[in-house]
């Protein structure tokens, strides 16, 4: 078997995993909303109830009568309930009476959202497949992994806080397209390195705000810093907030526009008429 041929083979692979995503209940287009509770008294519409965080900082508790259809680990809440970040916590997920389901999020155990996930979304329901660009194994491209400069950070915007963060940058990817040079600055999320970027076709023939390449840091294929590896660019994945407007995603940096046409990876979510979302 050829690289190339092992590339495809990996991308087949990848494109298969990425359906059986979007089937699963919990796909991102089943995503319907999600806020962080921070304060006692707290409304999460469409998730009945009122929510506050736990004491000891472990997740949220929710004030609900019987009548709300609250039931956690089963039984309908009726007054007050607990929800957990962790399962060594207790219960981590409530279902509510329209069918929904509402989960704690944390990036860092410190603040918590509750995440409102329905299988039976709009989106969820119109959705028929991701379009991806053709498989070209001319995006199998030869890329550096760079130490990035001591306290590096790159400036992430979120889909509705235009207010960036500073982020550390924990590898510059040196890409080789056509005999030029891009860096695309990466940043590290739960073992891989995430490169979100935009290029050319953003708003033309793929989802507007861009698209995001991973490269895990353990296990098969993984990469390190001082690595010189093929990248496959035809496994550009979409955002979240593709799949539904509920995400609040980090937006590609300034540092990651790149300003050529990459014509690989995925375009947009489409309805069984082949109509992208993003076009409604």
């Amino acid at each position: 078997m050829t690289d190339l041929e092992r590339f495809r083979g990996e991308w087949s692979a990848w494109r298969r995993e990425r359906d059986e995503q979007m089937a699963d209940a919990r796909s991102p287009l089943g995503f319907v909303w999600g806020a962080h509770v921070t304060a006692a008294d707290t409304e999460v519409p469409p998730a009945p109830g009122r929510w506050a965080p736990l004491e000891g900082g472990r997740g949220l508790g929710v004030t609900a009568e019987a009548s709300d259809g609250i039931r956690i680990n089963g039984e309908l809440v009726d007054g007050h309930a607990a929800l957990y970040w962790l399962a060594v916590d207790g219960p981590t997920e409530a279902t509510f009476a329209d069918g929904s389901i509402g989960v704690v999020f944390s990036y860092d155990g410190t603040r918590f959202a509750l995440q409102i996930w329905n299988a039976a979304s709009e989106r969820r329901q119109r959705f028929d497949h991701i379009d991806s660009f053709t498989y070209d194994a001319r995006w199998v491209v030869p890329a550096r992994i760079k130490q990035p400069s001591v306290g590096r950070t790159v400036a992430i915007s979120h889909y509705r806080d235009p207010e960036p963060i500073e982020v550390p940058v924990v590898a510059e990817i040196v890409l080789t397209i056509e005999e030029r040079y891009y860096i695309l600055q990466a940043t590290e999320h739960e073992g891989t390195l995430t490169i979100p970027f935009r290029d050319q076709t953003n708003g033309v023939s793929s989802y507007g705000s861009g698209r995001v390449l991973d490269l895990p840091l353990d296990g098969p294929g993984a990469v390190k810093v001082g690595d010189v590896a093929f990248i496959d660019l035809n496994r550009a994945r979409l955002l979240p907030c593709a799949f539904s407007p509920a995400w609040n995603c980090p937006l590609p940096p300034g540092d990651n526009v790149l300003p050529v046409v990459i014509d690989a990876g995925e375009k947009w979510p489409v309805d069984a008429a082949g109509r992208p979302f993003d076009q409604d």
